[in-house]
């Protein structure tokens, strides 16, 4: 993928991010450049291209966006701004890297935003509208070639994943219940009939360990929890293999 087109790309999942929370539908379009102080989200690039991209956003059109998404009357205090840009651009990379599937680029955020003076002078700007609400966009950085990683020795034929049945196209329109367990911990009976109102519980989970997607009692992804929408999700970030995810999901032995 050409840098260009790699930012084109930002730009467009940026917009479908404010549009899914906003509501409408975006547009995107090229945009004079603009000399004003800006907000700096950075991204590294790994995959099939490696190298580094930043996402400029003016303060003011980042106030005014945080403002629409977050409910704020007013300008929104600085943590605010910073929070919710971050978010949006993690959305971003994800629905990104989602689109280019398991062997194309992946796109990484770096926390946290920073302020600049005025965006890079090679960037290139675009601006996103959702309705009213038009916010501007700068987009810069570089990209070179991956170097081709040794491949993997094969791996002894016992060794090997078994393969998944053919009749599997029987059982994949069954609903399956998913839980997400933020954490666990063990309590005496007594400890347990203390509970009440106000107290609280130690998961013994630090909160930046991935939560745990089940499905039947079993592990089957672990990810980050975000928030889209005012809705409670799970970015995944980890997933068990296919053979094993199957077989926990469809009791197959």
């Amino acid at each position: 993928m050409e840098f260009t087109a790699l930012t084109q790309a930002i730009a467009r999942e940026f917009a479908s991010v404010a549009a899914a929370v906003l509501g409408g539908d975006p547009q995107v379009t090229a945009a004079a450049a603009d000399g004003s102080p800006v907000w700096v989200i950075r991204f590294t690039v790994q995959g099939a291209a490696t190298g580094a991209a930043s996402l400029a956003i003016p303060v003011t059109d980042a106030a005014t966006f945080t403002a629409r998404v977050l409910g704020f009357d007013d300008e929104p205090p600085e943590d605010a701004i910073t929070d919710n840009l971050i978010e949006s651009a993690k959305q971003a990379a994800g629905a990104f890297n989602v689109s280019q599937g398991p062997g194309g680029i992946r796109l990484t955020v770096v926390e946290p935003a920073v302020t600049m003076a005025a965006a890079p002078a090679a960037s290139d700007w675009a601006a996103i509208r959702v309705g009213d609400l038009v916010v501007r966009l700068a987009t810069s950085g570089g990209l070179e070639a991956a170097k081709p990683a040794p491949g993997p020795a094969p791996a002894p034929r016992a060794a090997q994943a078994p393969a998944v049945p053919q009749n599997l196209d029987l059982i994949l329109d069954i609903d399956l219940p998913l839980w997400v367990r933020f954490g666990q911990t063990a309590m005496t009976l007594q400890a347990l009939s203390r509970l009440g109102p106000g107290m609280t519980i130690d998961l013994d989970r630090s909160p930046e360990d991935p939560v745990d997607v089940l499905v039947n009692n079993t592990i089957v992804a672990r990810g980050e929890v975000v928030v889209v929408s005012g809705n409670y999700g799970v970015r995944v970030t980890e997933v068990v293999s296919t053979s094993d995810r199957i077989r926990s999901m469809g009791g197959l032995n």
